[in-house]
């Protein structure tokens, strides 16, 4: 019997103009009258997170930030942050590679410099969350969770993955998470164990847990769960991988596999 469904929101819940499924709140009414669980899980921060959802968004047990944070009904119970030395280190190999803008993300501010391209300044011009333009990112004075790296020069596994990777090895979480983003984590972080972590708070196992999801900042979710999904517009990899598959995002593949597989509607 599944007793917790955990799904990613870009490319997976959210459809292409960023909308959950119109009877998602119906389905979500139905799985809490049968004791079962909702879990967002995402790269994007809380208030990013929670603004599709509005006051229900308290009925959901959110893993935000790709891990690095999990919220339980609006309250933060779980936190991992970068030391500083690595946060310095990890900027001093992003100082060398080209096109690649870093968004450190603390605890209060998400932060971004004042040198950045001017098109990853316009872009956060319109970030979900408030953002604070520093002089200088080493310089920062905030406990700091993640840092997201804009690469859109169309390489972004050479050209800012691999460096990192060779720097950092398994001493830190690496997510390519879309086709512009890296995600950078300490090593104790990604969804994967944040769902682990939430599955043993409620006593529910890997064979209760069913998970969507479309990228690779995914996968721990996925390997979490005994009923992993892949979205229909998921990675071919991915989908290779994992037995299950949902229709795509723009189709309502979450809800509809839910109403399938848990509600038995054909």
């Amino acid at each position: 019997m599944i007793k917790l469904v955990a799904s990613d929101l870009d490319g997976t819940l959210l459809n292409g103009k960023l909308s959950i499924p119109d009877d998602f709140f119906d389905v979500l009414n139905r799985m809490k009258k049968q004791g079962i669980t909702m879990v967002a899980a995402s790269g994007r921060d809380f208030n990013g997170a929670t603004q599709f959802f509005g006051d229900k968004a308290n009925e959901l047990i959110f893993i935000c930030d790709n891990g690095a944070n999990i919220y339980n009904r609006g309250v933060l119970v779980e936190t991992h942050n970068l030391d500083r030395k690595k946060i310095h280190n990890i900027l001093k190999v992003l100082d060398n590679i080209h096109g690649a803008d870093p968004m450190l993300c603390g605890t209060h501010g998400t932060y971004i410099s004042q040198k950045s391209s001017p098109a990853f300044i316009k872009k956060m011009s319109n970030h979900y969350s408030p953002v604070v333009f520093v002089d200088n990112l080493y310089d920062i004075d905030d406990d700091i969770f993640k840092i997201s790296v804009y690469d859109p020069t169309g390489d972004i596994r050479s050209n800012t993955f691999n460096p990192l990777i060779d720097m950092l090895g398994s001493s830190a979480t690496i997510h390519i998470s879309s086709e512009v983003w890296v995600d950078i984590m300490d090593k104790t972080a990604n969804k994967g164990i944040a769902l682990k972590q939430v599955q043993q708070q409620l006593n529910i196992g890997y064979d209760e847990t069913m998970a969507f999801g479309d990228f690779y900042n995914d996968e721990p979710l996925l390997k979490q769960a005994k009923y992993a999904f892949v979205m229909e517009n998921g990675k071919e990899d991915l989908k290779k991988k994992y037995p299950y598959k949902a229709k795509s995002n723009n189709d309502s593949g979450v809800t509809k596999a839910i109403r399938e597989w848990i509600f038995h509607e054909k």
